[in-house]
């Protein structure tokens, strides 16, 4: 663990990440001042990669907006990307310095390197020194003199584990874990709305890993010290950064740093009016006016910086300033009391530390059983350093983690199939929940009756790679989606809103919204891959996996991936399962919990079973008890020494050995 391994893991990454892709045009055609360029849908090659290699298959994605543009051919050129059409597979170029190139040519596209800023500040030696100082505190976290003790006074209504969480702010390192819909950011919004009012000189970064991460949690902290008659603290609370939803802060305008309250009104009615991609003259027009009010903000956050008492931002633009925010104790002292990283699951653990140097107390808010760092390197420091997140360093249990365990998101049967997939059965259904709670999670959703909360909707076909659409895809579930929506919308009992598609990949996304478009759809449903989808939640969501047996869908990550997935419904969830994806390590524990769930059978002792001299064969296909367990015998091994039971709480398949449930049998005779 030394400053060398974390600099050969930051290589290795940044080796691993292509640069530049390349896709062949197909034709490129001008519109005012903007050029609409349409790519060769099976063509592209990534830096490092052979051409066609899986890793290299980069599917168009809104996350290349903004990114640069550079040709060679028929003269050299380059523009910036104002906007992606991943469904046409087309790129809208603005200020091109020439034509982009004829069909059968190459464009080449720079996305943002963001890792670049991190990599930058652990070559910093004493800056990363104190970083990496920084590691074992995360595993052994020390008792500090924080002030006085939170009591989430006047909230009376916090659950016990939150109020319990609030006692985190006492230790140098610590952990609110905080799982799908038990209020992690509420209760993060209570516990940092009562520390500033009880510490009047005290100062807290606010970080996380995405803009909409950052509003929502800068959102509750105004709203904890409004609720709790605090409003000496709300003007000291400011989100730095001007990517942010000026919509979502109507009202709020005192947390945005500028002079000109209405301004944010028009960056917010500038944004809702965000024209189609396929108009590239409007969506210029559109472009220009948005980050013309954008840079009217930009020039006062610096200022602000220095004054205000909270300051919320991401984690990557606190990489990027991480020189100014290091400038605002120049006697190097950590400028900041307290720093906060929530979504923190997803930062991944270099990152956090370079970040850590900058508070005397750290918490990390988020859950690791959700989505973990994005990390691409193979190499095994990367993964040491970059794909995993500070919560791999938390110590199992401890007053320095709290554990949020009441989820008032997902109806029942929803949240007792997430709680005993991921959580060990410690996820339950808060016991406040009203009435209305209930009744707002029996809804019909086409043939789907209302207390059918999860619902396997049986497709016959499996997916497979398409080089068309450059990922896996499945026709037949895609239209089974666009036609369940159809219906759905069609009925007047859902709005556009209340429903969310997930998938894990952005092929069957780009298809999935074709099916839709086909139909005459609203173009507002949301349709998403899972990696964008952690922190929305919805009525219904519709679960797509394309095709289970992909490679991308094996292995720990896959389970975080369907975690997310599962846990953003709130009344009815709709699985689209083929035959293998049903067989595959992906789903096959899923669903063979909600097959025994749904068995009335009685189940047996295994150990009266044991007692007969066909045994373990005899068991196959029962329902049986073993102890405490509940579930079926699927299967036996060619000597017969070991047999396999399917748990009916976790769907996991567990090896059981014969001998010692004979020798078991017998001895119960003896006994009798």
């Amino acid at each position: 663990m030394s400053l060398a391994d974390v600099r050969a893991a930051l290589n290795a990454e940044l080796s691993a990440t292509p640069e530049y892709y390349d896709f062949k045009v197909l034709s490129s055609e001008r519109e005012g001042a903007l050029w609409r360029v349409t790519l060769e849908p099976g063509y592209v090659f990534a830096e490092g990669q052979r051409p066609g290699a899986a890793s290299a298959q980069a599917l168009l994605d809104d996350s290349l907006d903004g990114a640069s543009a550079w040709w060679g051919a028929p003269t050299k050129g380059g523009a910036s990307v104002l906007a992606v059409v991943a469904e046409d597979d087309q790129l809208v170029l603005q200020n091109a310095s020439s034509a982009p190139p004829p069909a059968g040519s190459l464009i080449r596209l720079y996305p943002t390197r963001f890792l670049n800023a991190v990599a930058d500040a652990w070559w910093d030696s004493p800056w990363a020194e104190r970083a990496l100082a920084c590691l074992p505190d995360l595993g052994r976290p020390q008792r500090i003199d924080a002030g006085p003790a939170l009591t989430g006074s006047p909230f009376r209504w916090l659950r016990a584990a939150q109020r319990q969480a609030l006692a985190l702010v006492g230790h140098s390192s610590a952990f609110l874990w905080g799982p799908p819909g038990t209020g992690k950011t509420t209760t993060l919004g209570v516990l940092l709305a009562e520390y500033l009012d009880t510490r009047p000189d005290a100062r807290v970064l606010l970080l996380s890993t995405t803009n909409h991460a950052v509003d929502l949690a800068t959102l509750a902290i105004d709203k904890a010290l409004q609720k709790g008659r605090r409003e000496h603290c709300r003007a000291g609370v400011q989100r730095l950064g001007t990517r942010f939803d000026a919509a979502a802060y109507a009202g709020r305008e005192h947390l945005i740093p500028t002079e000109d309250a209405e301004l944010i009104a028009r960056l917010a009615r500038a944004e809702s009016a965000r024209p189609s991609a396929r108009d590239a003259v409007a969506l210029k027009g559109w472009a220009d006016r948005v980050a013309a009010l954008r840079d009217e903000l930009r020039a006062s956050s610096l200022k602000v910086l220095r004054r205000c008492r909270l300051a919320a931002m991401t984690t990557t633009r606190a990489a990027f300033t991480l020189k100014s925010l290091r400038e605002l104790a120049p006697d190097g002292e950590p400028p900041f009391d307290l720093i906060v990283f929530d979504e923190a699951s997803q930062a991944s653990l270099a990152h956090a530390l370079v970040l850590m140097p900058l508070g005397r107390a750290r918490l990390f808010a988020g859950d690791p059983q959700q989505l973990s760092p994005v990390q691409r390197s193979e190499d095994r420091l990367a993964r040491r350093w970059l794909g995993r997140s500070a919560f791999a360093e938390m110590p199992r249990s401890g007053p320095s983690v709290a554990l949020l365990d009441e989820q008032s998101r997902m109806a029942a049967p929803i949240g007792d199939l997430v709680s005993q997939l991921f959580y060990d059965g410690a996820l339950r259904v808060a016991a406040d929940t009203p009435a209305q709670w209930q009744a707002a999670r029996r809804r019909t959703l086409g043939d789907i009756a209302p207390d059918d909360h999860l619902h396997l909707h049986r497709v016959q076909l499996d997916g497979g790679w398409s080089s068309t659409h450059r990922g896996p895809v499945r026709r037949e579930s895609a239209e089974a989606i666009a036609a369940l929506v159809a219906s759905a919308l069609e009925s007047g009992n859902w709005q556009p809103e209340e429903l969310i598609v997930l998938t894990p990949f952005r092929a069957q996304r780009a298809l999935i919204r074709q099916c839709l478009r086909a139909r005459g759809l609203p173009e507002a449903l949301r349709v998403s891959t899972v990696h964008r989808a952690q922190g929305s939640e919805a009525p219904v969501v519709l679960f797509d996996p394309a095709d289970g047996a992909q490679p991308f869908l094996q292995g720990e990550e896959a389970q975080r991936l369907l975690n997310v997935a599962l846990s953003r419904a709130q009344a009815k969830l709709v699985l689209f399962v083929s035959a293998a994806d049903a067989a595959g390590a992906f789903l096959a524990p899923l669903v063979r919990k909600l097959r025994l769930a749904a068995d009335e059978r009685t189940a047996q002792p295994l150990i009266e079973l044991a007692r007969a001299p066909g045994f373990p064969a005899n068991a196959i296909g029962r329902r049986v008890t073993a102890g405490r367990l509940s579930g079926e015998v699927t299967r036996v091994s060619c000597d017969g020494d070991q047999f396999w039971l399917v748990n009916a709480i976790t769907g996991a398949e567990q090896p059981f050995d014969t001998a010692f449930w004979r020798q078991r049998a017998r001895e119960g005779v003896a006994n009798a």
